[in-house]
């Protein structure tokens, strides 16, 4: 049975931990609103229904060689096929010397019909503290915004 919450997706790929602890903390901030379903999956668990009933559908991933981490590549390849048109999205990541991943990861959301929050979120080396409660913020704002109905045209009856 499909739920009737609203749903926020959280993807992510991440070689070093530093993309994996943005997720968590979108997570934990999504978390202190009530009412929302929140799905925190590393990409190589997900599969394109993760996203498919969501509102929201954050997707993070570093960037390793100049280009999008390759399991995240992966996955944006395997969403091709669904319907994502109108959903509320967010590409965020981090990189050691150049920040290609967030870049491709927004063109690609773009051309499957995601809503995105632009220009996207990109964190060269570890995130401080400061950043990881921007991130914290930023859970709970999505979260508030997809439960008042913001994100996704999805019915909920």
């Amino acid at each position: 049975m499909m739920s009737l919450l609203p749903k926020m997706a959280i993807i992510y790929a991440s070689g070093l931990g530093r993309t994996m602890l943005m997720a968590e903390s979108i997570a934990e901030g999504a978390k202190t609103v009530s009412g929302i379903e929140i799905l925190l999956k590393e990409v190589s668990y997900a599969v394109p229904d993760d996203v498919k009933d969501a509102d929201a559908i954050l997707l993070g991933g570093s960037t390793y060689n100049h280009k999008l981490i390759e399991s995240m590549n992966a996955y944006l390849e395997s969403l091709g096929k669904l319907d994502l048109k109108g959903k509320l999205g967010l590409a965020f990541g981090s990189y050691g010397w150049s920040g290609e991943g967030v870049p491709t990861m927004v063109d690609r959301m773009k051309s499957l019909g995601i809503s995105l929050i632009e220009p996207g979120i990109s964190i060269k080396q570890m995130p401080n503290e400061k950043v990881i409660k921007e991130f914290f913020m930023l859970g709970m704002k999505i979260a508030q915004e997809i439960k008042e109905g913001r994100g996704s045209e999805r019915s909920r009856s």
